[in-house]
């Protein structure tokens, strides 16, 4: 399944962010700059398949980077900076969520494959395919919080532990939000074989939530 927001950063890569963070903390623009230059790619693509592609997207990522500015003064290394930066990101997509017209309806799955990071398994076979509009058509009867944590488990293959942490909830909530996320799909499954065919392929591990 997807590892993009897996454990694969190297040790030299995370020393670089710290360096990048602590040059930020001490006033250092251009370290700021080259922290958005080396994220803002992993940020869009998780921003794209937490909330669909359209045209407001860059706006999002400029959003959570203008967070970093604001809080990147009390970021103390207690986590990863990317775990930090994948928690603010989150948090910009449930505030984009929960908003009446909060939620993009992507009409072209291809660009929306294109955003969303394509080393994901599922996507990467699913590249063009009327599947991935329909599961988004489907996310987006699912209210926020069930909806970003079964596409960080279920797309992203993150542990229901390591969702927890990202978006600052019990593990056993987690798992619930997951459960219910995907009972409501499935549900939705039984009259439409495309979504049907995209839960199939979707890595989900039961035993995960028990």
């Amino acid at each position: 399944m997807a590892a993009n927001l897996k454990d694969t950063e190297t040790a030299e890569k995370r020393d670089e962010d710290f360096s990048l963070v602590q040059r930020a903390q001490d006033g250092d623009v251009t370290a700021l700059g080259e922290l958005f230059t080396r994220h803002a790619p992993m940020v869009r693509r998780l921003l794209a398949s937490l909330v669909g592609a359209g045209g407001e997207l860059d706006d999002l990522v400029q959003e959570v980077f203008l967070q970093v500015h604001r809080s990147i003064a009390g970021f103390r290394g207690d986590a990863r900076f990317t775990t930090w930066l994948h928690q603010l990101t989150v948090y910009a997509a449930y505030n984009f969520l929960r908003k009446p017209k909060g939620r993009f309806v992507p009409v072209d799955p291809v660009s929306l494959s294109t955003a969303v990071d394509t080393n994901a398994g599922a996507h990467e076979r699913l590249v063009g395919k009327e599947t991935l509009r329909r599961l988004y058509e489907a996310l987006d009867k699912i209210k926020p919080k069930k909806r970003l944590a079964f596409i960080l488990f279920a797309v992203h293959g993150m542990s229901a532990a390591q969702v927890a942490q990202i978006v600052d909830a019990s593990v056993p909530t987690v798992k619930s939000r997951i459960w219910f996320a995907r009972r409501e799909l499935l549900s939705k499954a039984r009259q439409d074989s495309y979504l049907a065919a995209l839960l199939e392929e979707l890595e989900y591990d039961d035993s995960a939530t028990g």
